[in-house]
């Protein structure tokens, strides 16, 4: 009898997961829609670990997350994170991954490729680390379904979407390592495979959601037709005017008010605030960051370069107004687990941001990656210890489990879900009212019925997508809806 485990998502958290599952002595397969470690929010992040190092302490850390997070939060998460961020960074290490330490926190930024790729360097190099050590990957894969026999995980169904061939993979522990869900939303920062597929998997498996209606939004992202959906730092404000559609300058004025000196510092401590300020001045008539303020020698400024987010030299050609607005960043709530990512259901853990309970009501900067390598590790050890044995060669035939789609009728995917993600924006975004929550859950209802159509492989995939958008909008619908309060990123107008 072996003991396998089966990793769903290729991000930090997975891979630090298989490692850490490996060096155990399991077997360890990593299933991935997309090639490995790409497509995923570690790669897109910022590279910046927030941690008890360097004088900060971990009680610091404590408090500081705890207090972001309206002390909303799972404590007994929030204690491992801030006493075991600095050893488990300095674990990985001595794996052979580079990480750079300062007071406060640490970094991956000098393997990054670039600005934009943050993480990319940090999950080329746990990819080398898992290969190296016998990990198997499966990739270009979903998974549609974890089973469960009595009361205990024996392993998932899977599709390869480029062929339509489906297997099982069968495994002793499965962990969700899958990412937020953040395409649901029109705008996000988000790649496109972030589409809340462990949110969905987790209950269909049996498995409990918590804090789903706080959704972080970042104040300020490009809105310009045709321009990437990337995160603007708020301390553009310091550089030129960001204005509302009658051309008064808000955003800069606003945080003075509110006793912040500069936008570096409204974006530390004033993120949620300021995005539902650009949100409800968008919803009037646009907000506009004003390029044509900076010298030409501006874009050389590395602080313009970094607030810009981009290639800072491209925007020399666009001196002049750009649409901004807010982004969807991160989900705070998620799937519930214990301090080594077991959830309520046997073999089944998670790990990373399909989580709850670390960040409650909002997140503290950098918490992310110390998270996927706090709970990536502890999670990925206890599904190798609590694996126990699999009989078989891992894999074999299953029946059909696409019965919504069809060859010839029906929607397309990707219609469907541009309606899906516009619809979210509106009734879930920054700023939210009961009647369109109320009127949004009736859309969801409708849209459950529709038949998608399948055209070509990627029609495939974007249609397996749709279960882990839909439970995910209605997720977080119905948790919007019965906190009448607003609270740290959860804003009710009414």
């Amino acid at each position: 009898m072996k003991k396998r485990v089966l990793v769903i998502g290729s991000g930090g958290a997975g891979l630090v997961a298989a490692i850490a599952a490996r060096r155990r002595g399991a077997d360890v397969q990593v299933v991935s829609k997309a090639s490995r470690g790409l497509g995923t929010c570690t790669a897109h992040a910022g590279g910046i670990f927030t941690l008890a190092c360097g004088g900060l302490s971990p009680e610091e850390h404590y408090r500081k997350t705890l207090e972001t997070g309206h002390h909303q939060n799972d404590e007994r998460l929030v204690k491992v994170l801030s006493e075991d961020a600095e050893k488990t960074l300095r674990e990985l290490v001595r794996w052979g991954v580079t990480i750079e330490f300062e007071r406060g926190g640490a970094s991956v930024l000098s393997t990054a490729p670039s600005m934009v790729m943050g993480g990319a360097g940090f999950t080329a190099e746990l990819i080398d680390i898992a290969e190296g050590s016998g990990v198997e990957f499966v990739d270009w894969t979903s998974v549609t379904e974890i089973t469960v026999k009595s009361g205990r995980v024996v392993g998932a169904k899977v599709q390869d979407w480029r062929t339509g061939e489906e297997g099982f993979l069968r495994a002793g522990s499965v962990i969700l390592a899958t990412g937020g869900g953040g395409q649901i939303f029109s705008n996000t920062d988000n790649p496109g495979r972030i589409t809340g597929d462990g949110y969905a998997l987790a209950l269909g498996a049996g498995a409990a959601l918590r804090d789903m209606e706080f959704v972080q939004f970042y104040p300020l992202g490009w809105a310009e037709p045709g321009f990437p959906r990337w995160i603007v730092d708020l301390s553009l404000v310091d550089f030129v005017r960001v204005t509302d559609c009658r051309g008064l300058e808000f955003l800069k004025k606003t945080l003075y008010e509110w006793g912040y000196r500069n936008g570096a510092e409204g974006g530390l401590f004033a993120r949620d605030r300021s995005a539902r300020l650009v949100a409800e001045r968008d919803r009037e008539g646009g907000v506009y960051a004003h390029l044509e303020d900076l010298e030409e020698n501006s874009f050389d400024d590395p602080a313009v370069r970094y607030c810009l987010g981009l290639d800072a030299s491209r925007f020399k050609d666009f001196a002049r107004p750009l649409r901004v607005a807010p982004l969807e960043h991160y989900f705070c709530g998620g799937v519930v687990i214990d301090s080594r990512g077991r959830t309520a259901v046997d073999g089944l853990f998670a790990c990373g941001e399909v989580t709850g309970g670390v960040d409650g009501a909002s997140r503290v900067g950098g918490n992310a990656l110390s998270s996927v390598a706090v709970f990536g590790l502890r999670t990925g050890e206890a599904a190798a210890e609590e694996a126990g044995g699999y009989n078989g060669t891992g894999s074999g035939p299953v029946p059909g489990f696409l019965h919504e789609v069809s060859q010839s009728v029906g929607q397309s995917p990707l219609a469907l879900r541009k309606e899906l993600q516009r619809e979210t924006w509106k009734a879930l975004g920054p700023i939210r009212r009961t009647s369109e929550m109320e009127s949004y859950l009736g859309f969801l209802s409708d849209l459950k019925v529709r038949k998608i159509r399948i055209d070509t492989p990627v029609d495939r995939l974007l249609a397996l997508e749709m279960r882990g958008l839909f439970e995910t909008a209605k997720a977080v619908a119905e948790a919007a809806l019965k906190r009448k309060e607003s609270l740290g990123n959860h804003w009710r107008s009414d």
